[in-house]
């Protein structure tokens, strides 16, 4: 009889561990992919200044140069971040 209460008890638990792991790769999934999509919108904003500025003419002018250094250190910050994780997730496959 103790047997059967046992299995149930850890039937219950496994099933209960099995539902939250589940529930947390979802979240992880949909927090990657909006990841993913932030590091796509810098990389378009990085090409779209780099053809707004072909010549130099925006980031020599004193009012909106430092704008548009600012803008240009953001996106060299987030590229340095988002460069990071998708190393380490390359690396983590190439491992497995």
């Amino acid at each position: 009889m103790l047997h059967y209460i046992i299995t149930i008890i850890l039937g219950i638990v496994a099933t209960f561990l099995g539902v939250v792991i589940f529930y947390a790769l979802r979240r992880i999934n949909s927090y990657e992919n909006i990841i993913l999509n932030i590091s796509n919108t810098v990389e378009s904003i990085k090409l779209q200044l780099k053809v707004i500025d072909d010549k130099g003419t925006f980031e020599s002018d004193d009012e909106v140069g430092f704008f548009f250094k600012e803008i240009k250190q953001l996106g060299k910050d987030l590229d340095n971040l988002f460069e990071t994780e998708v190393e380490e997730n390359e690396k983590e496959t190439k491992e497995k």
